[in-house]
């Protein structure tokens, strides 16, 4: 069984915000069962459940239904990290779009977007595919708040939408729905959607840069290509992320897939693997790429793969490759 990650970057702009609601980011984060390091870590997979459930939480202790539509307004398109750089290099918004639509679950895989067009009207509608209150409401918020964001930098500051749908029920409080969107708002509707004149579709993009897309497009389809779906797949991932930061543990990796170690173990048991199995594999992957460069300090090396010492390293190492990293190296 897979999890739906997404990009702590989605965090951009939370300590903050909690913090002008009187509330305290760290505490919260904690509640949620993650690690407050996320806070500065902005470039980290996570669970989608464990973002969405963050939120959640955030909204009730701040007794803020709006939260997210109100962090919205602090992301704009570099929280989508390459994927948004190649929307901005591309000709159209049209172009940016399909793009968007192509590359978000590299991403986030908490949701999706489809372009629905008819009689001269353009809808993009956003799917939820993580658990929330009331419809996923504040992941819903933030991915329809962000879009409209986008529009706005691509057209202008004084656009405005037709209409907006949500499949949430109407807050207490409608000012920050209609502040951001200026537009009609439609609540308890079959979709979470954004309407636009579809001729918007063709508008120019100014940053527009051939090479620059088609190469950013060439690293998403690799990256895409050699993205599996395994629970095993998603582990490695997070170890090799979270090994050179000194943060690499079980209880951790756990966090951020939103499960309690336990469940981790057995659900990795079930896929006939183990987390320590798992890190024997990567730091063995790791260690040879190092190594591949005549240059590499073995202490450093060491440090990174999470290792006290050079001299257990060095063990670790023989009992792989049956010779030292020095001898490995000088080979």
């Amino acid at each position: 069984m897979t999890i739906l990650l997404a990009s702590s970057a989605s965090l951009t702009g939370y300590p903050e915000l909690v913090s002008e609601l009187g509330g305290n980011p760290e505490e919260l984060v904690m509640q949620a069962g993650l690690d407050i390091a996320l806070l500065s870590d902005l470039e980290q997979m996570i669970s989608g459940d464990a973002l969405s459930r963050l939120f959640d939480l955030s909204a009730l202790a701040l007794s803020c239904p709006s939260f997210c539509l109100l962090l919205s307004l602090r992301q704009g398109i570099s929280v989508l990290g390459p994927v948004g750089l190649i929307m901005r290099k591309s000709l159209t918004f049209h172009d940016a779009y399909k793009a968007l639509e192509k590359y978000i679950h590299l991403r986030s895989e908490a949701g999706t977007f489809r372009l629905e067009i008819k009689f001269g009207i353009a809808i993009i509608k956003y799917t939820p595919h993580v658990h929330g209150d009331d419809n996923c409401r504040q992941i819903c918020d933030l991915s329809l708040g962000i879009g409209c964001n986008l529009f706005r930098l691509y057209i202008g500051r004084n656009w405005n939408p037709k209409a907006i749908y949500f499949q949430h029920r109407a807050p207490p409080d409608l000012t920050p729905y209609t502040m951001l969107f200026r537009a009609p708002i439609s609540f308890q509707q079959e979709f979470n959607g954004l309407v636009f004149d579809a001729n918007l579709l063709n508008a120019t993009i100014g940053t527009y840069e051939p090479e620059v897309t088609q190469f950013i497009g060439r690293y998403l389809d690799d990256l895409d290509g050699s993205k599996k779906q395994d629970l095993v797949h998603q582990v490695g991932m997070l170890i090799r992320d979270l090994l050179p930061k000194g943060a690499c543990s079980l209880k951790n990796v756990a966090q951020l897939l939103g499960l309690k170690e336990r469940a981790l173990q057995r659900r990795l048991s079930h896929e006939s693997s183990s987390f320590q199995q798992i890190l024997d594999q990567v730091r063995q992957h790791m260690a040879k790429g190092h190594l591949d460069s005549p240059t590499t300090n073995l202490t450093n090396l060491a440090q990174t793969l999470g290792y006290a010492d050079l001299s257990t390293f060095s063990k670790a190492f023989k009992l792989w490759f049956g010779v030292s990293p020095s001898q490995y190296n000088r080979q």
